[in-house]
Parts: C-alpha cells; structure tokens; sequence
C-alpha cells in the first residue's frame, strides 16, 4: 500500500529515542496492521496518513500491542486477497513495535501465554504447550524460554518494549484451560491454585528481569486483572503468593462492563496505592462508545454508556475520557490505554463475524475512515491535562426558534486566541462545549449561529456583565455550568425558582436585596415579615450555595459573594409565618 512504509525504513527516517513518560497516553493497535491489508486507509482532515503518526500527533505515548503464541486458527477463516494468514504473532507484534517506535511512541507488549484472547473467562494453554499442562516445573520452563526468546529477539532489533504485561485479565488465573468449543469458550480447567499461577507468573518475569540484565532499555513489568471489584483482592491475593517482583499494577475498567462511575474508578486506584505503595497503578485497558449505531453485520460489544455523558455523541466520548483520564492522574495512576480504537469495519472477518465490533467506539468515521477531530481520538491531547487542579466548565445554549444551519459556536477569552469554537448538538435545541479553568480565572463570552462576527447573539444589557456588551464567567472551585437561552439571561435546561411571595404573606412584608447586581457582598434586608428563621441562597439550577442566619435584630444579613460564579442567584427568605424569594445578580 502507498502509505504504509517499511517499518524498518520508518525507524531510519524518523529514528527512536527512549523519552522519560510522567504518564501514559495509551491506545492499543493491535488490529491496525491488519486493517490497513483489509483495505482501511486512515485518514486525517480528508488526507491519507499514516495511522501510528496521526496517534502520536495527537499526544499518544504508549502503544499496547498484543502477543498471541501461535495463532493458527487464523488460517482458517476466508480473508480478502492480499490478507495475512495470521495477526498478533512476533512477526506482526515486530510490525507494530518498529512503526510505533518510529513515530515516536513507547509500547506495552501484551503477552497473552495464549494461542487466542485471554480474558477473565479464558485462560487458553497454548497448543505447543499442552503435552506438559500438568507438569507444573515443565510448563514454567516453557513460559520462561517463550518470553525469553521473544524479548532477546526484539533486542536484536532494537525492538525491545518499554513495558511487558505478562498475562491479560488474569482474575482466575493464568495458563489454566486445556479446550475451547466452537462459540471460543474455554474448558478443561487444570487447576484453580493460585500457587501454581503464582509460579507461573514469575516464570516469566524472570525471564523478563534476566533478558534486561544485558539490555539498554530494561522494561517495567504489568499485571493486568479486570473490573474495580476484585482489583484490591487480586494484588493482595498474587502477594500473599510470592508474586512481588513486578512494577504496574494493571486492570480494566469499563462502564459498560464494570458498571462503576468515574469517582469509583479514581478511589479504587487511591486504595490500591495506599495498600501497595511500592507499585504504580495503571488502566492497561478501557473504551466508550461515540454512538449506538451498527455500521456492518458484526455486533457491537460496547453497548452501555455512563448516564452521566449523554447523549452518545463524539463530543461526549472526548469528555468522558478525559474526565477519565484526568480522574486516574488526580488519584495518582500511571497511565490509561484505550482498547483498540482503529478497529475500524472491513471486509475481513473474526471468529464472529465479517467487520468490526469496534466501529462505534473507534477514532474514525465509519464512511471515510477519516480521524474525527471532534471525536474521542483527542483524548490524550496535552491541552486536558495542563493544570489537573483546574475545573470543568460547560457551556450551553438553547437555540429553539434560531437559524441553526450553519452551525452554533462559542466564543470568549476560554478558547484558544478567543477564535469561535463549534458547539455540539445534545437535541432538543440544545448545544454545548466543554473545557477546563483554573479557579478564579474569568473572562467574557457569547455564542454565535455562524462563525462571522456579525452573527453573535445580542446579549442584553442586564446579563452582559464585560464592558456591557458580552456574558461574563467567573470560576468556582467546583465545576460550573453556563446555560442560557439565546441572546436572553434566561437559563436553559432548569427549574428556576421566580421571584415571588408566597400566598400567606402579609401584603407590607417585603425583601431587599443591595447593591443589585453586585460583586462583592450584598445586604438582605427584611421587613414585615414575622420572626425569621434562616435564609438560603441557591444557584440557577437549584443547588444550595449558603445558608445564614439574620443578625441579631432578626433583619439584616451581610452577605460575601466574591467567591460566587457571576450569574443569577435566588436568595429564599423564611420565617415563622411565610417566605419571600428574590433573585440577585453576581457580576
């Protein structure tokens, strides 16, 4: 194919040099090879590219690639022309380390000990090695020859990874089942003891420990268990059975699968630290859909999205994984890798089916197999991640009634050179943008139905807080929403409490908010109103921000709201008898 270089011809051009990595940006590219001679030609702003640059261009620094022993049941399925017979063997893994490497990207190499996946369910020994699956010493020396070879190999061409993650998604162990049937479920269960696994496992890590004794680059070593569950049990479990000598405590964790929120994901990896300080902890496995849609006949495996990140949509999957991502850096993790996301739909065919069961999770657009720019392929851009002590910051406007069709966009001193910034469609009339701010940091901004000047909404007079003429925010220390309906100071999306008195007040009671707008403190002054019991003041989506007492002559309350977001606030007055709300503005 034109654009796919000899990997070792990739090496002399570009050349390789071993970077120190504070944190991974990972995705898996095992299948990428592949697709490109089942005819995928990857794409970037409509232009032909090769698929490991457009990874590294956008801040990947790790490439996990998967290691299968003999895989021959490839043989048997019907490929195009010019298809290999098999994938994810040495000579296609030596494929991706030299192009990987060539763009400039460490890798994990993914040992299997497998002929096929291995999964929690489906620990599969290899076929070469089942004359000797129930002579323990035998099958130690097997892995530890295996591994040793392989490694000393790619040294020779200066191939040798960064990290090797022995085993994948080893909860029940490793090396265990002697069959498999026609729906590739395994059995034949040889044993269940954990100190069996256990020396197993060092098999192979001795052999990792003893190929780096004469190497330049020494790799780390990974275990890989998965789901947030059993992640405390399986390390303190393959300890407790002498399994030690290792440095990456790995795991996977989906939503769709482990079902857990991003907050869980964060406080596993804290705990497991905690009881392990002498390890780093890494997501060596995730994925999140950009949409629900099928686009072949191959089943869809990533069904189920996190309900705090709807609708599924490719702006929601880069949010979802950078908040992530940035969630397992604030808990003190390694590094996250993303479970294959250029495994794009073909004519080639798997075990179940002619296609891709990754179509609606992968980078590219399903039609031109062109990196989508607004899509999740932007998650390890270093632009997320410059400040992790900044805040989440969404924008959202309500464009019912307005032209829509040449798009809605932001802008403001939030976005880069203050240029407009296309917003996304949530339906219903709804678009927003997200980004990341420091507390304190404020700014202007307005939305726009074109990207022309003269297409910005016209914000009125009593919202436009910068210089009378734009919106204002200013940042809190905890997220913030921005929501309006178009060109008013009417907030979209919520239930807002109005202005009123309650039907059993007296007809003199009264409320008085001063200075109105304000930015620094206000004072709520209150008359006729009975003997008062607390005030509270809310946001525009409901949320308590204070709560007061009056002073003591029961009327007054000062107020200090330099901290507040600028916006709209409703601050609720009650008493003994009844209760007044009165709304305020922050500038």
């Amino acid at each position: 194919m034109p654009y796919r270089l000899s990997v070792f011809a990739l090496l002399l051009i570009v050349g390789y040099s071993l970077k120190s990595q504070p944190f991974y940006f990972g995705n898996d590219l095992s299948y990428v090879n592949q697709m490109e001679d089942c005819g995928a030609v990857f794409k970037e702003k409509g232009i032909p590219k090769d698929v490991y640059q457009i990874f590294a261009d956008h801040g990947t620094n790790l490439v996990r690639v998967r290691l299968w022993v003999e895989p021959v049941w490839q043989n048997s399925l019907v490929q195009p022309e010019g298809v290999k017979p098999q994938y994810s063997d040495f000579e296609d893994v030596k494929e991706t380390i030299a192009r990987s490497k060539a763009a400039g990207m460490q890798v994990m190499l993914d040992f299997h000990l497998s002929d096929v996946w291995a999964d929690p369910g489906r620990q599969l020994i290899p076929a070469r090695w089942l004359g000797v699956a129930n002579n323990l010493t035998a099958l130690k020396d097997s892995v530890y020859n295996y591994v040793f070879k392989v490694l000393t190999d790619l040294n020779t061409d200066s191939l040798m990874p960064e990290i090797v993650k022995i085993g994948n998604e080893n909860n029940d162990g490793i090396l265990k089942h002697t069959t498999i049937d026609e729906n590739w479920d395994a059995g034949g269960s040889v044993s269940s003891s954990w100190s069996r696994h256990a020396q197993l496992f060092n098999a192979a890590i001795k052999a990792v420990r003893d190929v780096s004794q004469t190497t330049s680059i020494k790799p780390k070593i990974a275990l890989h268990c998965a789901g947030l569950n059993v992640l405390s049990w399986f390390y303190q479990n393959i300890m407790y059975n002498g399994v030690t000598d290792f440095d990456i405590m790995g795991f996977s964790y989906y939503y769709a699968w482990h079902s857990g929120s991003i907050t869980a994901l964060g406080n596993a990896i804290r705990s497991l630290k905690a009881a392990h300080p002498g390890y780093d902890a890494m997501v060596v496995e995730t994925g999140y859909l950009w949409t629900t849609q099928n686009f072949d006949a191959m089943g869809n495996i990533i069904t189920t999205p996190d309900p705090s990140y709807l609708p599924v949509i490719p702006e929601k999957q880069l949010e979802y994984m950078v908040d992530y991502t940035r969630e397992v850096m604030r808990a003190g993790g390694k590094g996250v890798i993303f479970w294959e996301p250029a495994w794009v739909s073909t004519p080639c065919r798997t075990p179940w089916g002619q296609g891709s069961s990754h179509d609606h999770v992968v980078f590219f657009d399903p039609v031109n197999t062109n990196f989508m720019d607004n899509g999740g392929g932007r998650w390890t851009e270093p632009q997320f991640y410059e400040n992790i002590n900044s805040v989440k910051v969404t924008f959202k406007v309500n464009m019912a009634g307005q032209d829509v069709s040449k798009g809605v966009y932001l802008t403001g001193e939030m976005t880069e050179e203050a240029k407009p910034v296309a917003m996304a469609h949530l339906g219903n009339g709804i678009y927003y943008w997200f980004t990341y701010l420091s507390p304190g940091d404020s700014g202007a901004f307005y939305f726009l139905n074109d990207t022309m000047p003269d297409a910005r909404e016209n914000v009125p007079v009593a919202c436009a807080l910068w210089n009378g003429t734009d919106r204002k925010y200013k940042i809190a220390e905890t997220n913030t929403e921005y929501a309006f309906n178009w060109g008013t100071c009417e907030f979209s999306g919520s239930t807002f409490i109005n202005d009123h008195n309650d039907s059993g007040n007296a007809n003199n009671a009264s409320v008085e908010i001063v200075p109105n707008p304000a930015s620094e403190s206000i004072r709520i002054m209150v008359s006729d109103l009975g003997e008062l019991q607390h005030i509270v003041i809310y946001n525009y989506t409901g949320k308590v921000i204070k709560k007061l007492k009056p002073d003591n002559t029961g009327r007054i309350a000062c107020v200090d709201i330099s901290g507040f977001v600028p916006g709209v606030y409703f601050c609720q007055v009650e008493s003994d008898k009844s209760a007044i709300t009165k709304k305020f503005i922050c500038r």
